[in-house]
């Protein structure tokens, strides 16, 4: 088979964690992978990948322009192939928050990107005030305290599942054939 393409979108790098585990799973389970960054710029090359895992987190309710850029040019492609996009959101240290059918803004990216993965996932992502500037750390303190989050500005917390990450990458793996 083809490598699998693993894509991050990452702010803070939570999510570019997240991508190696996965990759680490779909390696164990004997798949090649690429790994890449999400720009602009990012392309498969449909020669060398029969799948793409795209790994990318939510700021402020919004996913990154550069994963609709990806879905807009390779949406032949995205349709023909496996596919996983894993959302990591702060929203999800919730577990009901979890499921992509009532996630807000993995609802909102799909409906309005048009694309429907083969898999999709919501996992936690990490707060860690301390790496923030000043405006993330107070927006990010605003949003906890409407959500009944963590908001001194000292915290450091992982809210990633890592169980599910790597089941999710399991179960991915395993729909490879």
């Amino acid at each position: 088979m083809k490598r699998v393409l693993v894509v991050h979108g990452s702010r803070f790098g939570q999510s570019t964690k997240i991508a190696r585990a996965v990759e680490d799973v779909l390696e164990a389970a004997g798949r090649e992978c690429d790994f890449a960054a999400l720009t602009k710029d990012t392309s498969p090359d449909p020669e060398r990948h029969g799948a793409l895992v795209l790994v990318t987190s939510v700021r402020y309710g919004y996913f990154d322009k550069n994963a609709y850029r990806l879905v807009e040019r390779y949406r032949d492609w995205l349709d023909s192939v496996p596919t996983l996009l894993m959302t990591v959101s702060l929203t999800a240290r919730k577990p009901e928050k979890r499921d992509p059918a009532v996630h807000s803004y993995t609802r909102k990216f799909l409906e309005k990107s048009g694309w429907t993965p083969t898999r999709t996932e919501v996992v936690a992502g990490a707060l860690e005030y301390p790496r923030y500037n000043l405006f993330d750390r107070l927006a990010i303190q605003l949003i906890m305290t409407i959500s009944k989050g963590e908001t001194d500005k000292t915290a450091t917390i992982e809210y990633t599942d890592w169980d599910q990450v790597r089941q999710a990458a399991q179960d991915f793996a395993a729909s490879l054939g």
